[in-house]
């Protein structure tokens, strides 16, 4: 069994600069922190060639016998994408799960998406940076999926830490934010999170 994860983030400042609709004429500029919140993913060969796909946090699972029709629809769409642009149709068994509720402003599903090319790449031992996993994650979000959201939590996630993130049409930019080890620690214990019991659909607001 393979075990990947990537973190969740909280965002302090320039959130909708990294919509391209913004930094495309403005330029953007985020500052974010990752959190020691995690999503997992788990990948392990299937016992019979299928493919199978479960998601704890939404409480389904998907199965696709060898030789079915490949099909990219539904809640599941997003991770068979991803296991599409790795040439992965059959022979798997994808779990997935959150130690946060979906919808909760966190930037879920792009760090769904960040574990899930982690693993893979691990996996089929594809050498992919840290830029190149939140490039994917974002191509397959915003190019195939049409979610209009911005960039910045691809890359928070798949950074992780303190960072100053620049966007433009050029790319993007992430530098960390260098504070002296007594500054970080009397941050970290300045910052409180709550959860207020309520969730929402991103793309739906944006």
């Amino acid at each position: 069994m393979l075990i990947a994860r990537a973190p969740f983030r909280i965002s302090f400042a320039g959130g909708g600069t990294d919509l391209p609709a913004y930094f495309s004429d403005y330029g953007g500029m985020v500052v974010s922190s990752t959190i020691s919140k995690y999503f997992y993913v788990m990948l392990k060969p299937s016992m019979d060639d299928d493919l199978e796909i479960t998601s704890a946090d939404f409480g389904m699972s998907e199965r696709k016998k060898s030789g079915e029709p490949f099909n990219i629809q539904g809640d599941l769409g997003y991770l068979k994408l991803i296991l599409q642009e790795f040439g992965l149709k059959q022979g798997i068994s994808v779990f997935t799960a959150s130690e946060v509720l979906p919808g909760t402003g966190l930037g879920s599903s792009s760090t769904v998406a960040v574990a899930l090319i982690k693993a893979l790449s691990t996996l089929c031992e594809r050498n992919v940076t840290k830029s190149h996993t939140a490039d994917m994650a974002s191509g397959i979000e915003i190019g195939k999926l049409k979610r209009p959201i911005g960039l910045q939590d691809q890359y928070a996630s798949s950074y992780g830490g303190l960072n100053v993130m620049r966007f433009s049409d050029e790319g993007v930019e992430v530098n960390p934010v260098g504070l002296p080890l007594e500054l970080q620690e009397k941050f970290e214990r300045s910052v409180m999170l709550f959860f207020t019991g309520e969730s929402r659909d991103a793309a739906t607001i944006l």
